[in-house]
């Protein structure tokens, strides 16, 4: 018995040496990679396109060691593929920022399933053009990862994928909303899976997917983001009474389409829960006090919601949610003060928030002392907000902060000059506020800031070299905009930093170019606008690499020097000095130049075409003469503005490329417009009025259909209105032809100009009617119509401050239109001309009446009709014109009342309804008794008011005009009789005895009246006969 069990134990030990052995063996040996799993990934790789050269090179014999492919340390079979290294990971694990542009693309076949050992599996950020998931890789039963997201893959997720059952690992996010999930029950078959990303695709039955994520028992991560989920009531009955739940982590439902108040039984059995995304929905009322349940809870985000308050106010819901890390409420209606706490601050100390983000709402109030107490703040972005008083002191406490913001809010007062203690602090944002007094001297202690906004304040004083002293890793500056800074460094300074961009501008740097500028050689950003420097550029500007060199509003006097080839700047802004003198023969090697609004005279360089990497060239509003050279033809341009110069003769008729903004106007051009043209198929801004230019317009012009502007005005064009402006110039929004030769009809093509906001067409020669269908042009209708918020008709111009763009809009800082509003000459730009809505036919032969389909352009500021031969009445509806600010209809042969409706115009500014035949009361209201210039209704002859010499016989106030019913008008007509019978009976009784009564009393009145009777009698008596007697002998004579 010993004997044997002797034996059993020098056998076990023999095989426990052996095993040993072997694991040695195989840890010490290198895996063969098998010939036919090589020729797969080879097979695959060839199917890839590759222009970028993303994929790595696989080279060798052993695929073992190819980059992205591992293999089993013991077989040699590939276990693992990754064909792109993945980017850089945020804070949460599997989930990758998608990528604006896909380089690899190709197509899958089903050789991988030769890979019969892959567990891994990496197709991410490849462009599959729109294919299908193949079904074939539900026969990959090995895998336990799959990651198919940022891909383009389309069509229907295929239910094979419920064949991995060993799945951990499913990723299908962002595949650019084209995947459809129309049967999710596949999905409880993956019984392992813990990780499970949707987002961005359509799925068909929610409730479905939310009953099958009940049953899945591992799931920790779960990301459903922008799926178009909604019903919001409907699955939270399931999640709030699964048990599977419990052990979720992560849950993203984040851009959905869920409303209403959060269901407080939604999360009740998510005690595990670490990451919570509800963002970029339309939750609404209060933030519940629900979250403090949550003892793991790290990351809370409910941005981008229709919040208004927080339970139990900011303070209580921090100190009550201890473990929290991070709080996003951004782009919320949060409108309560948060100064003040509710409870004592014990307990704080432990407090875990790092990162606070409540930008974009509507809290007032003081900034709160008590976030001292939050000593692991790391990140506060309190911006957009309506924060008022000071910036607490106590904040340079905060010693972990590494972001600060506060910029546009209404902060007063000074810069705390304890923020020098803020030693970890990276970003410091304090624009758009009200600060005042000196910027501290111990920010220059931050020697771990990056970026420094403190643009667009009241700051003053001196900027000295003790303000940068160890700001070394400053990589952005922003301090312009400010009321009187001055900057004052001795002229050996060295600053110790090398951002990439400097602005300074409104900075005060004395007559002098700063030196210091020379230092910065890392292609910066610099921004020296109207900061009082005086002369020549310095020579060792050629030494340098800008990216950007804003000198504009200065007093610069010399043009680019000789040595101005050898710059290489990107951008270069030299606009509003004092320069003088022709230009010369031009090399610089730019994108942007401007040299407008300087003196610079002469003609423009034959050669000017050289500049070929100039791409937007501004020289307007200067001196220059001459004629266009055709070489402007060779230049690669997006934007050219040569206006309010003195260039004359024809436009040369060679353009060709890609322009984008033409401006020629005010010069001397002459001819007609060239045909070449047509051939900018871009071209969204065209210029060309205050010229000489005649002829009829080409139709070439037909074909430059993404036109948004066209002005054309003060010219001497003829012809007829080209019937082509249709419903292929759909994006033109401001039309200009005033001032011109045209003739005929306006024509009807024009109504389906549908976004036209200005249409002028004053001081031509048109004839006809004015178009009914121009009552439908829906952007006078409603300026917003475009504005995918759904914003209510457009408010009247002064009131609007704000306005979201088409994205076809044009650039409206470059655009600059001249138009008549309120009786006199305007020049729109930027802001003021996004917004003006105006519609001028004045000083043509319009004839007939004005449409009343006019009437429904509810949003139109300004109607100009005067001048014309128009008849009728004054459209009844007028008042319903409720944006109109300026109306003038004079100046015609407009005939009855003036409709009581025009009272109720609010904003009318300005109104002229002169020179016509209308009758009646002048209408009284608010605003159109603030109209008080008797000359608006001069050349009436038959109205009467209290501005006119004509006054109404009744005092009363018109009454608004009403619509009476049959029987009340037979009434009314009944009461109107009988008091007209009874005013002429009570007159001609007045009359009667007035006079026989004097008569009968007074007997020598009597007397007097009767002797003079008398004579008058015999008078008239004498006076017959004569006659008579006269005219006998005149008969007789005539029969002799």
């Amino acid at each position: 018995m010993g004997s044997y069990c002797s034996q059993v134990l020098t056998l076990v030990t023999l095989l426990l040496i052996l095993d040993n052995s072997r694991v040695c063996f195989c840890n010490n040996s290198t895996p063969i990679c098998i010939e036919k799993e090589r020729e797969t990934l080879l097979q695959l790789q060839q199917s890839l396109l590759d222009p970028s050269g993303l994929l790595p090179s696989w080279k060798g014999k052993d695929c073992c060691r190819w980059e992205g492919v591992i293999c089993d340390a013991i077989n040699g079979h590939v276990i693992k593929l990754q064909l792109l290294p993945q980017p850089r990971k945020d804070n949460t694990i599997y989930h990758f920022p998608m990528e604006s542009k896909l380089s690899v693309s190709g197509e899958l076949n089903s050789s991988l399933l030769h890979l019969r050992y892959l567990n891994h599996l990496d197709l991410s950020r490849i462009d599959f053009i729109h294919g299908r998931i193949p079904e074939f890789l539900g026969s990959m039963k090995q895998l336990r990862y799959l990651n198919l997201s940022i891909a383009n893959f389309y069509g229907m997720v295929p239910q094979q994928l419920g064949n991995l059952t060993k799945l951990e690992v499913l990723d299908l996010h962002d595949n650019t909303g084209g995947l459809v999930v129309k049967d999710t029950l596949w999905v409880s078959y993956l019984r392992s899976l813990k990780y499970l990303d949707m987002s961005g695709s359509k799925i068909a039955n929610e409730r479905v997917l939310m009953q099958v994520i009940n049953i899945l028992p591992a799931l920790s991560h779960l990301r459903l983001s922008s799926c178009g989920l909604h019903n919001f009531h409907l699955f939270s009955y399931h999640l709030a009474n699964s048990t599977s739940v419990v052990h979720l982590q992560h849950l993203d439902l984040s851009n959905n389409l869920f409303e209403g108040p959060i269901q407080r039984t939604l999360f009740q059995n998510m005690t595990s829960l670490q990451h919570l995304d509800l963002s970029l929905n339309s939750f609404n009322s209060s933030i519940p006090m629900l979250f403090d349940k949550f003892t793991s809870l790290v990351h809370l985000n409910l941005e981008r919601n229709a919040f208004d308050n927080i339970e139990g106010g900011l303070f209580s819901f921090l100190k009550n949610n201890q473990y929290l890390k991070s709080l996003c409420l951004s782009y919320n209606q949060i409108g309560e003060g948060i100064s003040t706490t509710q409870g004592n601050l014990s307990g704080l100390i432990e407090n875990s928030l790092e990162s606070l983000e409540i930008y974009s709402n509507h809290l007032k109030g003081a900034l709160p002392n008590w976030l001292v107490y939050f000593t692991n703040l790391k990140h506060i972005l309190l911006f957009d907000n309506f924060f008022s008083g000071p910036i607490p002191s106590v904040i340079g406490s905060l010693s972990n902060l590494e972001t600060l913001h506060l910029s546009i809010n209404g902060l007063n007062g000074t810069i705390p000059p304890s923020m020098g203690r803020l030693s970890s602090l990276r970003s410091l944002t304090l624009s758009y506020n009200q600060l005042a007094g000196q910027i501290p001297e111990s920010l220059g202690k931050l020697g771990a800031l990056q970026y420094l906004n403190l643009q667009n304040n009241h700051l003053e004083g001196m900027i000295t070299e003790i303000h940068f002293s160890n700001l070394s890793r400053l990589k952005e500056l922003y301090i312009g905009e400010n009321d009187n800074l001055s900057f004052e460094v001795k002229p050996s300074w060295i600053p110790p930093f090398q951002p990439v961009i400097i602005r300074m501008n409104s900075c005060k740097f004395g007559t002098k170019f700063p030196r210091w500028i020379r230092t910065q050689v890392e292609a910066p950003e610099i921004i020296l606008a109207n900061a009082s420097l005086f002369g020549p550029l310095p020579k060792w500007l050629a030494n340098l690499t800008f990216s950007r060199l804003d000198l504009s509003y200065n007093q610069i006097t010399e043009l680019l020097p000789k040595w101005s080839s050898n710059l290489t700047f990107s951008e270069l802004d030299l606009s509003c000095n004092q320069i003088t003198g022709p230009l010369p023969n031009m090399s610089i090697n730019c994108s942007y130049l401007d040299l407008s609004h300087n003196s610079i005279s002469g003609s423009l360089p034959t050669d000017i075409g050289v500049m070929y990497q100039v791409h937007t060239l501004h020289l307007n509003d200067n001196q220059i003469n001459g004629t266009l050279p055709s070489s402007l033809c060779d230049m690669e341009l997006f934007d050219l503005n040569l206006a309010n110069n003195k260039l004359y003769a024809s436009i040369p008729d060679c353009w060709k490329g890609s322009l984008l903004f033409l401006t020629l106007s005010f010069n001397k051009l002459s001819g007609v417009i060239p045909s070449s043209l047509g051939s900018l198929p871009y071209l969204t801004t065209l210029h060309l009025n205050g010229n000489h230019l005649n002829g009829e317009l080409p139709r070439a012009l037909d074909y430059c259909t993404n036109l948004v502007i066209l002005d054309l005005g003060e010219n001497n064009f003829s012809g007829s209105i080209p019937t082509w402006f249709d419903e292929s110039f759909s994006s033109l929004l401001i039309l200009r032809l005033r001032e011109n030769r045209f003739v005929g009809n306006i024509p009807s093509q024009l109504c389906s100009l549908s976004r036209l906001q200005i249409l002028d067409m004053a001081m031509n020669n048109l004839t006809g009617t004015i178009p009914h269908c121009l009552g439908n042009m829906s952007r006078m209708i409603n300026l917003n119509q475009d504005n995918p918020s759904g914003s209510v008709a457009i408010a009247p111009l002064q009131d609007i401050i704000s306005f979201g763009f088409g994205d076809d809009d044009p650039d409206w800082d470059r655009e600059q239109v001249i138009e008549i509003l309120k009786g006199r000459y305007n020049e729109y730009t930027k802001i003021d001309l996004q917004l003006v809505v105006n519609l001028d036919l004045s000083s043509n032969f319009l004839s007939g009446s004005i449409p009343e389909e006019l009437s429904f352009l509810s949003g139109l500021h300004g109607l100009n009709l005067s001048h014309n031969h128009l008849h009728g009445n004054i459209p009844i509806g007028i008042g319903n014109m409720m944006s109109l600010e300026s109306l003038d209809l004079s100046n015609n042969h407009l005939s009855g009342i003036i409709p009581q409706g025009i009272s109720a115009l609010i904003f009318l500014a300005h109104l002229n309804l002169s020179q016509n035949n209308l009758t009646g009361k002048i209408p009284k209201g608010n605003q159109i008794q603030t109209l008080d210039d008797p000359s608006i209704y001069a050349g009436n002859s038959l109205l009467c008011g209290d501005l006119l010499r004509n006054k109404c016989l009744s005092a009363e106030t018109p009454q608004p005009q009403k619509i009476l019913h049959p029987e009340d008008t037979h009434e009314e007509d009944k009461l109107d009789r009988a008091l007209f019978y009874a005013v002429v009976m009570l007159g001609f009784a007045i009359g009667f005895w007035g006079f026989f009564g004097v008569l009968l009393f007074k007997k020598d009145w009597r007397r007097a009246y009767f002797n003079f009777a008398d004579q008058v009698a015999d008078k008239a008596y004498v006076a017959i006969v004569m006659k008579v007697a006269k005219l006998k002998r005149l008969r007789m004579s005539r029969s002799s």
